[in-house]
């Protein structure tokens, strides 16, 4: 039976838990980094990316480097964890023979790989499997002495060390393996099949936990075929393809540009919660924001216009949020309400996946009557997380009488795994969650829409007027400086800049809040007409408006 089992490669060394992510940008910066390699390879990285966003894959290969952004502070980051990762593992591999190609260049790693592999030896680290568009660095590859290749009485087997585990288990659901994962392997696994003739019957990683889990390539086959061959569309150029914005897009260097589009054409993915269903509007004639905006409902719930997936509920929601993207203003549905309470407390968390550490509480502590207070639970190195943890556990029991307003379940998830690991009291833990509050899914989500494709914090908060100190406020920037800090401890300036870029998440958190009560208290309400929006492309949000309009609710 396929899976997870606890077999470890003898003395061979596994990575420290940290994003899949990772993995993927030091493999790209280590391609991108030689010069001969084919003009438009295609690699395991393509496949990835086209697994997120296929006008990456499009972008890399055929895009004006001109319109290509510089990679943020946060990607650098993981560019260098990744590789020292990688290179750490040649420092732990033991008694175990590792030939190291990982400082060559594609060419002249393609030509040792092969010449290891005639000779037989047991383990080769970033070899270059090559096979001209193809070009493919595994981490690992294994020599196994159970099948026969064009070599002799031996084959190699690719393997990759992920940052994650490749079975995904819900509830009620059958185990599936990891698409993104399982076309990397795959497509090692087709070029080792033409390099020496033979592959192993099934493919393997080795996970986070530092077990062996495996997996049926068949179950895959015909779906990475036709991945394959989008992908080689795409970078030749024989394929176009248009942006989707999504929340992961700011970590990718295209985002500007993509966001540019985005506008010009007034493209369906400028609305929230659209996404790639954007390429389904289109195909019935859905193609813009207006065409959204002033579509007859009843005709997009039956044939041949019938969208699937796509209810009356989610039209009407849909119409409303392009209505409100060209009035260029938030509109604010009623029926909400906020606890009653004394003391309130915005409360963000700063963790760093790399490290699976979480390293800063912060709280916006707002009694009634008394100006906002900012507290924080700060772990100024990794060994002090247990510390800080538990110190924020106990001023968690003190605050009975608060409510706390967060803005993700990241709060309640991250604080379920603190308590796990650590073993603090499940009862202080109940009692957080009774009193949450997350205004994202509760108020922002439910009861709003606005004129952005994001309903991120950033985003929501720059809507009402809210600006960060910080010229580049995130939260993957956060991590990058907090590692920039654990490299410099010295510098104290980089934990002035983590605190104050946190206690303004959460006075962002504060003025959303406010927003909507100030909204609440309000009896004149404005509406406005449908089929007249004020301005089209681009909104202007410098200047929001307190009483937003009511969209019209007719089909």
């Amino acid at each position: 039976m396929l899976g997870k089992r606890r077999v470890r490669i003898p003395q061979l060394p596994v990575s420290s838990p940290r994003r899949t992510l990772l993995y993927f940008l030091s493999k790209q910066a280590a391609i991108l980094s030689c010069t001969d390699i084919p003009v438009k390879p295609i690699t395991a990285q393509s496949l990835y990316n086209l697994t997120k966003c296929a006008h990456r894959v499009y972008l890399d290969a055929n895009g004006d480097p001109a319109e290509k952004g510089e990679a943020n502070v946060f990607v650098k980051l993981l560019w260098e964890l990744g590789l020292q990762t990688e290179r750490n593992y040649l420092d732990t591999l033991g008694a175990l023979p590792v030939e190291d190609l990982s400082s060559l260049s594609p060419a002249t790693a393609s030509r040792e790989t092969l010449r290891l592999m005639r000779t037989g030896v047991p383990l080769i680290y970033q070899g270059c499997l090559k096979d001209d568009p193809y070009l493919g660095r595994p981490d690992l590859l294994l020599k196994r002495d159970d099948l026969a290749s064009r070599f002799g009485p031996y084959a190699y087997e690719a393997i990759d060390i992920k940052g994650g585990r490749g079975w995904e288990r819900v509830e009620n659901r059958k185990p599936k393996f990891k698409v993104h994962y399982a076309y990397q392997i795959m497509f090692y696994r087709m070029l080792l099949a033409r390099i020496q003739g033979t592959v192993p019957p099934n493919g393997r990683i080795i996970n986070v936990d530092h077990e062996i889990e495996e997996f049926d390539p068949s179950v895959f086959e015909a779906e990475f075929r036709e991945a394959l061959a989008t992908a080689e569309r795409l970078i030749t150029g024989q394929e176009t393809s248009e942006p989707v914005l999504g929340s992961q897009c700011y970590l990718c260097e295209w985002f500007s540009r993509c966001e540019r589009w985005a506008y010009a054409h007034s493209d369906p993915t400028c609305l929230f919660f659209v996404g790639k269903q954007k390429f389904a509007l289109k195909k019935v004639g859905l193609r813009t924001v207006e065409d959204i905006a002033v579509m007859h409902i009843p005709e997009y719930l039956r044939p041949p216009k019938r969208i699937a997936r796509l209810g009356e509920q989610s039209l009407r929601r849909m119409k409303q949020r392009a209505q409100v993207f060209l009035q260029g203003r938030p509109w604010i549905r009623p029926g909400y309400t906020f606890p009653d309470v004394e003391r309130e407390i915005y409360f963000d968390i700063e963790d760093d996946p790399t490290q699976a550490l979480t390293y800063l509480f912060g709280l916006l502590i707002v009694e009634r009557g008394m100006p906002p207070q900012f507290k924080y639970f700060l772990a100024r190195k990794p060994d002090e997380e247990e510390r800080t943890v538990r110190a924020f556990w106990d001023f968690l029991n003190t605050t009975s009488d608060a409510v706390y307003y967060v803005y993700s379940h990241k709060e309640r998830t991250t604080l379920k795994h603190l308590m796990e690991r650590y073993a603090l009291d499940p009862q202080i833990f109940e009692a957080y969650v009774a009193r949450e509050f997350d205004l994202y899914s509760r108020l922002v989500v439910e009861h709003s829409d606005w004129p952005t494709f994001s309903y991120s914090i950033k985003h929501i908060a720059k809507c009402i007027g809210f600006t960060w100190r910080d010229p580049d406020p995130s939260g993957a920037n956060s991590i990058a400086w907090y590692n920039q800090y654990l490299a410099n401890p010295s510098d104290e300036r980089l934990l002035r800049r983590i605190l104050e870029y946190n206690e303004d998440d959460c006075r962002a958190m504060l003025a959303i809040k406010e927003y909507f009560v100030r909204y609440a208290s309000e009896s004149r309400l404005s509406r406005f007409v449908p089929g007249t929006p004020q301005a089209s492309g681009h909104p202007s949000l410098a200047n929001p408006v307190l009483h937003a309009p009511s969209p019209e609710s007719s089909p």
